[in-house]
This record gives structure tokens, sequence and C-alpha cells, in this order.
């Protein structure tokens, strides 16, 4: 039997639903590691995680000396065959950033500036940070947050389809969050994946010799000095918050760890080898310093990152200039970015032309207007709107607007332009259209 398109589509919501809330937090137990909403298999999350890899090593200035190299590599190795996931093949790179930051793509690609390096007092408080890493891949909380918001974002359907039945289509699901590198600079982890982080981290560094309360005083120290700084310089506290609760529990958790060493590592005659290298290296030159987070935010997007001489700082409003640009929207994607930034109240024209076919197997098509006597479907981006119909966002925003043939408009907001199609399912679609977009400036 074949149900209507629509109807299908909102029993599996419906069933999704249920599943998801019957797995909310306040029942999680974050000491159960490998659960929870997950639409990307082992596989893919490795083929991602190398992907954004090579696109991050190609955008930031790497440390390559080989001591300082061979000692993350050395540190990292060990924690991992304390985790939960050691037949990963883990990677470690040093930034030569100063910002005190770190972060894990999925898959086990861990970055770790100077800046967070020189910062800790010991091996055990580096370690600690590492380790924290560490078990956000174990946990693989990375891709169990983009599963959920692709979940909010009321196409998990297709996202099922394309990442289950189509696995080379991931790299095309991950748009829906408004641009990978967007997510993953902008990503907080839910409180129940930082606890799980937390302990985690904590096991894996008492196991391999360490004393865990250097994880909790390089925290301390961090929320410290963010809260002293208003943040200035410490991308890491931005990703992973530090409530009270969470340095109680990590403290309470290391009275209950087993394997102690009778005399855990503090720090370590290579700590501070590599500490006074470091200090021996030229620091990048302010102007042109490639930070973690911005070459985070400059993943996927078709251009290398921008430097912090050259652009605005976290925050700012980018400058309303007039911008005209011409690009190819597929009918097969779900957002597309222009590559454009506006301010909110910008005058934005934007004209489209072309075809999509937007029912599988079949040669009906509709142009950017999209199909009339479609405009019920419970899962496209907007509802009321007919199917394949050229549809635009700004930012990572789920406030979506209709765009077809061709409008004029005042930005709803500032930030990134992007263009999509509105369309419960669109991974299946053939044909495109083509667009010309034009700012005003001033």
């Amino acid at each position: 039997m074949s149900y209507p398109k629509e109807s299908f589509f909102s029993r599996v919501y419906v069933l999704l639903v249920i599943l998801t809330l019957a797995a909310v937090p306040g029942l999680a137990d974050y000491k159960k590691v490998g659960g929870g909403l997950n639409f990307f298999s082992e596989q893919q999350e490795i083929a991602m995680g190398r992907e954004y890899s090579q696109q991050l090593n190609q955008k930031l200035e790497l440390i390559e000396d080989p001591f300082i190299h061979q000692y993350i590599n050395q540190i990292g190795q060990k924690l991992v065959q304390q985790s939960l996931r050691p037949e990963l093949k883990y990677q470690f790179f040093v930034v030569n950033s100063e910002e005190i930051n770190a972060f894990a793509l999925p898959g086990g690609f861990i970055y770790i500036n100077r800046g967070l390096i020189e910062a800790a007092d010991g091996e055990n408080e580096l370690a600690g940070v590492v380790s924290h890493e560490i078990g956000h891949v174990v946990g693989r909380h990375s891709t169990k947050q983009m599963s959920k918001k692709l979940l909010l974002s009321g196409i998990v359907l297709g996202a099922g389809m394309a990442v289950g039945a189509k696995s080379d289509k991931w790299g095309d699901v991950v748009t829906a969050l408004g641009g990978i590198g967007v997510f993953f600079a902008a990503m907080k982890y839910s409180r129940d994946d930082e606890r799980q982080a937390d302990w985690l981290g904590l096991t894996q560094m008492t196991r391999s010799g360490y004393d865990p309360n250097g994880m909790v005083s390089f925290f301390q120290k961090l929320e410290q000095l963010h809260g002293s700084s208003g943040g200035a310089g410490l991308a890491f506290m931005s990703t992973h918050p530090l409530p009270a609760e969470r340095m109680r529990n990590m403290q309470q958790e290391i009275q209950n760890l087993d394997h102690v060493a009778a005399n855990p590592v503090v720090t370590t005659y290579s700590f501070r080898q590599v500490q006074r290298k470091l200090a021996g290296l030229p620091p990048p030159p302010r102007e042109k310093e490639q930070t973690l987070s911005a070459a985070l935010r400059s993943l996927d997007q078709g251009t290398s990152t921008a430097r912090a001489g050259s652009s605005p700082p976290a925050g700012a409003t980018p400058a309303m200039r007039a911008q005209s640009r011409a690009l190819t929207v597929p009918g097969n994607t779900v957002w597309v970015d222009t590559g454009i930034d506006v301010v909110q109240g910008q005058a934005v024209e934007i004209r489209a032309s072309g075809r999509v076919f937007w029912k599988k197997n079949s040669n009906e098509t509709c142009s950017p207007a999209g199909a009339p006597g479609t405009n019920k479907g419970f899962w496209k981006p907007i509802s009321s709107v007919n199917t394949g119909a050229l549809i635009a966002k700004v930012g990572d925003t789920y406030s979506y607007f209709y765009i077809g043939e061709q409008r004029s408009f005042q930005a709803p907001a500032t930030g990134r332009l992007f263009l999509g199609i509105n369309d419960d399912n669109p991974f299946d679609n053939r044909g495109g259209y083509n667009v010309q977009i034009r700012t005003g400036g001033r």
C-alpha cells in the first residue's frame, strides 16, 4: 500500500518524536555511553571528520616541530588506549594560535592551540583537556548534535534516507545545519554531553596514570579567566561552558574513581621542554593570526578562512556594502551558502529562473515559484509555500522566507544569506535554479 507523501512523512515524524522523547535528558544517565539519537554511522562519522580535518589543515598554521608533535601525540594515544573507542585512528594537531581553545572533529581528529598548552601549569592539566576532547569523540557528541538539529529542522526523514540509504549524500545532509562550519564554530554540547565528556575524561586520564585533579584545576582557571576577561581569547569556554554544578560533579567523581596511581603524574620534564620550545617560537602576527574558531566557521564555504585583522570580531556586524553574485541552487540540496553577508534592513534583490524536477521518477517540473497545489506539506521548511519553491534564510536560524522567481526585500537579520528548496525531501530532486543576487550598499 502506498501513502500520500505528506501523510507518510507525518507518520514517520510522529514516530521519531516519540522515540526521541523516550530518551530526553532527565531520564539519561551520562555514564551510559553510545546510545541516543544518531543518524550517522561510524564510517560516515570518520569520513566526515577526515574531510573537514583536511580542510582545516589547509586553513590553519600548524606547528610542525617534531618534538612538540610527538609529545602531544604520545599523550593523546596514551589516553586513547584507556578510552571506550581505542580502535579509532585518532590524530592530534597543535595550532599556532594564542587563542585558548581545543576542539574535536567527529571520528577522532583533535586540535589543541598553543595558547592552551602555554596556559597549563602541568602535564595533568593539558592531559585533562585532551582527555575531555577524546570523551566527546567517544560519546559521538558532534554527530548526535547534528542529528538533533536535523530533527528540529523538520527534514529528519530526508536526512535519514540520505545518510542511511545514500551514504555518499551525508555532505548534502549537513548543509541543513546552515553550513557545517557555522555549526561547529557555534556548537554548544548539551549538558549531558559535557557531563559525559567530563566523566570519560577523568576516567581515561586516571587510568593513564595522571592526577585527575589537573582537569578540575585547569577548568577552574579557565572559568576565572573567562569571567575576568569577558571571554576574550577564551573560545574554549564558548563551546564548553562550565556551570558550577559540573565542577562539583567532577570533584565528586574523583572521590569515586578506581585505578588511581599511587603517585599520579602532575607534570613532566617533557611538558616543560614543550612550553620552552613554544616560548621560543614566534607567535603568529596579530593581524594574520588564523584562529581555530575562524577556521571552523569557514569550513565548507569554498573560501579561505578570514584573518583576524581583516574580518570583524565575533559579535560585530558586517559593513553594509553593495554586492552582486550569480550562482546555481541545485534542486537536490537543502541550503546553499551564497557567500553574501547582509545587514538587517539592507536592500536585497533576488531573481531566479530554471526548472526543478520535484517528484522522484517523474518529469513534472516547477519554476522557482514552486508547484501549485502542494502547499500543505508538513515537513517543508515553509509549510504554506509551494513545493520546490526557492526560499531563503539569514544566518543559523529557522526563520525562513519565500523568494520565488523574483523578490526585493529588506534583510530581516544580520548574517550570511542562504538559499534553499522548499521540499520535504529534496535529496532526489533534479535540475536547479540560476540565481542573481544584488544587495544595496552605503
